[in-house]
């Protein structure tokens, strides 16, 4: 009857009932699996401290677990990003550890390592940033996702503020997926590649595509609310002139988040249309 009631719990986060799933898997806290997804659900809804005290146990319990590791490093990585920039120096060291950790433990784990591009481009010099370092994690995406290496890359030179050089690679890392959609490995990928798509006013259609299927599949596990996916679709309408369709969609925004300022922001220039 447990193990019936845990696999209830599993299939009713699959289904996005993410409050029924939890009052589940609280049963079977000192469960590992259990533990994993109420860390999981506690990211999911920026509890960043419960999450992280999941996290802790897992690897205190499994050190060697590349997934623990690089959830642990994440979510200390999310608080220090939502949090004030003295609580973020004192997370950084932990960060960069628990990171660096699930990326020597697993050498093909691209999203450790696209956390690790990020960060190393985001923090500055004096604390440690690197740009050497970033590219040398983007360099080994190369050999294990050619999406995500695009990605990284486009990334890197958008921090930089090249802008040219990242749209191109932004294009082709759109490109590489409709042609290879099996590099799609996990569904925010599609709504990176749709934010690209609107922002940098680049393939359109799949932009619009991306962006339908990753609201389609909104799940637990990806990190920006179907209000962003909304946006940027609103966003590719009104760069089409299509008035009309993007005052819909942005009114889809506002109904999840009615004080979500960007879209208010848009909403203004779709008007002016």
């Amino acid at each position: 009857m447990a193990q019936e009631s845990f696999i209830d719990g599993e299939k009713l986060l699959k289904s996005g009932e993410i409050v029924e799933a939890k009052k589940v898997f609280l049963n079977y806290e000192q469960k590992p699996e259990a533990k994993e997804y109420l860390g999981d659900i506690a990211s999911f809804n920026k509890e960043w401290d419960v999450a992280i005290g999941y996290y802790e146990d897992l690897v205190e319990q499994f050190p060697e677990n590349a997934m623990y590791n690089f959830k642990l490093g994440g979510a200390m990585g999310m608080k220090a990003y939502y949090g004030s920039k003295f609580q973020a120096a004192i997370l950084l060291p932990d960060i960069k550890k628990y990171l660096r950790k699930a990326a020597e433990l697993d050498p093909k784990h691209t999203e450790t390592r696209r956390a690790l591009v990020e960060l190393y481009m985001q923090i500055p010099g004096f604390i440690g940033g690197s740009k050497t370092i970033a590219e040398s994690y983007a360099s080994d995406l190369d050999r294990i996702n050619q999406l995500d290496a695009l990605l990284a890359d486009a990334y890197i030179y958008k921090i930089q503020e090249y802008r040219d050089l990242a749209k191109n690679k932004y294009e082709e890392a759109i490109r590489l997926a409709v042609r290879k959609p099996d590099l799609v490995t996990r569904n925010y990928l599609k709504y990176e590649l749709g934010e690209a798509s609107a922002i940098f006013e680049i393939q359109l259609a799949a932009g619009k595509g991306f962006l339908k299927e990753y609201i389609a599949d909104y799940g637990y596990q990806d990190l920006k609310s179907p209000a962003w996916a909304y946006l940027r679709l609103a966003q590719i309408e009104r760069i089409q002139n299509n008035r009309q369709a993007a005052l819909s969609l942005i009114e889809k925004s506002l109904a999840i988040n009615p004080e979500f300022d960007k879209a208010l922001i848009e909403k203004q220039k779709i008007q002016r249309l």
